[in-house]
């Protein structure tokens, strides 16, 4: 077999330095399994290569080329990703955790179930990214670009999406609960059964998005725009919507009991009440 796994016989008989510099063939790099902690592979051309299963903990990727490589279920804490080229990339089953991934671009990458916990991914590009079920608890995700990524059941608690383009993303039963997203466009988006309790959702743009069954109790809603959204079933108890805009027609079958409306006045908490609560 001609894949590469004389990559490995090259890094234990050549110092590493040496090794970096060669020339790269795209796919022809078979690291799979081995032990790279600590190693610096900044601005080498890694495109297509496998890196599954490997140990990477603190090892350097920053500025690399690794669009379409696989590091499916790779050991990557504490990795360093800052302004990789990530995309279409398979990190399925990657362990992140705290890793800084910094102005990466992991447009249409596969993060199913990966571990990002309190990663970095300031100013990422996730268009299309697929991140379902994934653990991004406590992660940075400012001013990220996610437009339609899909979310669907992550643990996103206390994440950091504070003026994130969230268009058309889809957050489908996701755990979005004491998460920041002030500022973010969440146009469109899917928030199906999402849990947005305590979040804080300022000046964010929730227009003709899904907001059927969500919990937004306790949320903050501050000068948020929310026309056109779908509230069935929603859940805005002890809300605070102080000056949102929102359509002025009754909000049918949403709960806002105890909610402080737009207009000041505190949500009817009666079941047959509340479905008249003029916002």
């Amino acid at each position: 077999m001609c894949r590469v796994i004389f990559g490995l016989l090259l890094m234990a008989l050549t110092p590493f330095s040496s090794w970096a510099q060669e020339q790269v063939v795209p796919g022809e790099i078979d690291l799979s399994m081995a032990n790279l902690r600590y190693q610096d592979f900044s601005h080498q051309q890694f495109a297509q290569g496998q890196f599954r299963g490997a140990y990477l903990f603190n090892a350097s990727f920053e500025k690399c080329d690794l669009q379409e490589a696989n590091f499916e279920s790779a050991q990557m804490t504490l990795v360093n990703l800052k302004r990789a080229d990530l995309t279409r990339s398979n990190l399925a089953k990657a362990h992140l955790t705290r890793a800084n991934l910094y102005g990466a671009t992991l447009r249409g990458a596969n993060l199913f179930f990966a571990q990002l916990v309190e990663a970095d991914l300031e100013a990422t590009e996730l268009t299309y990214a697929d991140l379902t079920t994934a653990n991004l608890m406590g992660a940075n995700l400012t001013q990220s670009f996610a437009s339609q990524g899909r979310f669907k059941s992550a643990n996103l608690r206390y994440v950091n999406f504070r003026k994130a383009n969230l268009h058309e993303a889809d957050f489908e039963g996701a755990d979005l609960s004491g998460a920041d997203l002030s500022g973010a466009d969440l146009s469109k988006a899917n928030l199906t059964r999402a849990n947005l309790q305590n979040a804080n959702l300022s000046e964010v743009d929730l227009s003709y998005a899904s907001l059927r069954e969500a919990n937004l109790s306790g949320a903050l809603f501050y000068k948020a725009r929310i026309y056109g959204a779908i509230l069935k079933e929603a859940n805005f108890s002890g809300a605070d919507l102080s000056e949102a805009r929102m359509s002025s027609s009754p909000m049918l079958d949403a709960n806002f009991c105890g909610a402080i409306l737009p207009n000041g006045k505190q949500g009817a908490c009666d079941r047959q009440l509340h479905q008249g609560n003029r916002l």
